[in-house]
């Protein structure tokens, strides 16, 4: 037997029989070290106890918002971009379906299967589109046959113009008469007055001259006349607008009292108010002024200035002066305004006569 052996054979023996053993008691150094050792353990033990009551406020944790505010960050951006690529799709005309909006995949072959059924609805709806453009649109381009008649009437034109003879400065051009039983009888010379028209807030549309018939209405032209020169009274036809506009139909103003179309003037030193004189004039040729007459038989200086005959206003209206024509701004008065809006507001700015 080895001495490891009998010493192992020793120690278990020692074990097993432990009153056999002789136990020997520790110094006294060692015994006051683990007095020591554990008075600092049983101390470090309840050093970290505290009161179970605690009135302070809990401690606010930022790394948890701070992690849910950047999960909703990303959230947000997540949520952009699909907007964004939705967007460029539409725009690009893609067809089709979106796959996110699938909220369980299908089969590969039930995908292939939804995506033609898809293509051909869309081609369908494309079909019926198609088919109602061409169907209700007209043909833009104009046939030969027009093209033709075009060329010849401009042919025409251009050898008729080509032998006139050349003038280096041409005269001024001579006044228009539609209808020649519009001129003054007898000589008599008639007054004329100049009107200045500007769009308020803007600038001026040009000087319109006007013919008086004061051969025929002298009544109605004397009116006229007394609102255009009444300086500083406070009936006048300077600053007056045009409440109705209608283009290439008529203007009317002429409104001193309430400037919208509804007042009346009581003519000053009378009695008794301006009546109808006559009708001598329809209207019948563009360019004509005439003067309301309301339904009591009174003239109440508003007056319409026509840009086409306009035989609807016969027997209400009496036909007192003309514009005299040819006039740009005459021209320019014909296209502006609407029937039911006053925008441009357009006012009388000065008079000459």
């Amino acid at each position: 037997m080895t001495l490891l052996e009998c010493l192992l054979k020793k120690v278990h023996y020692d074990q097993s029989h432990p009153h056999h053993s002789k136990v020997l008691s520790p110094p006294p150094e060692m015994t006051k070290i683990e007095a020591a050792c554990r008075k600092a353990k049983l101390k470090n033990k309840y050093a970290s106890v505290r009161a179970r009551v605690d009135s302070s406020p809990p401690r606010h944790h930022f790394t948890g918002h701070v992690s849910l505010t950047r999960q909703w960050l990303r959230w947000g951006q997540l949520m952009e971009e699909n907007l964004r690529i939705l967007a460029a799709i539409r725009r690009a005309g893609a067809e089709g379906k979106v796959d996110s909006h699938w909220r369980h995949p299908l089969p590969r072959v039930m995908q292939y299967y939804k995506t033609r059924c898809d293509f051909v609805k869309q081609n369908e709806v494309n079909k019926r589109k198609l088919y109602k453009l061409l169907s209700g649109t007209k043909c833009r381009v104009q046939p030969t046959r027009a093209h033709n008649e075009d060329w010849k009437r401009n042919r025409r034109e251009i050898i008729r113009k080509s032998q006139n003879k050349f003038v280096l400065f041409p005269e001024n051009p001579s006044e228009t008469f539609e209808d020649p039983s519009f001129r003054p009888s007898n000589g008599f010379r008639r007054p004329r007055v100049r009107l200045e028209l500007r769009v308020q807030d803007g600038c001026s549309l040009g000087w319109l001259q006007l013919e008086l018939f004061a051969d025929v209405c002298p009544a109605t032209c004397r009116l006229f006349l007394e609102l255009l020169t009444a300086g500083g009274d406070t009936y006048s036809y300077i600053n007056s607008v045009f409440f109705r506009k209608v283009p290439h139909l008529y203007w009317s103003g002429g409104d001193v009292v309430y400037n919208n179309g509804c007042g009346c003037y009581a003519q000053r030193g009378r009695r008794r108010p301006i009546g109808a004189e006559n009708y001598t004039y329809a209207h019948s040729v563009p360019g004509l002024l005439s003067m309301r007459v309301t339904r009591d038989d009174e003239v109440c200086g508003i007056f319409n200035i026509t840009f086409k005959p306009m035989p609807q206003f016969d027997l209400q209206n009496v036909v007192f002066g003309r514009v005299v024509r040819p006039s740009s701004t005459y021209e320019a008065m014909r296209s502006l305004g609407a029937p039911l809006s006053a925008r441009p507001l357009v006012y009388i700015a000065a008079c000459k006569i």
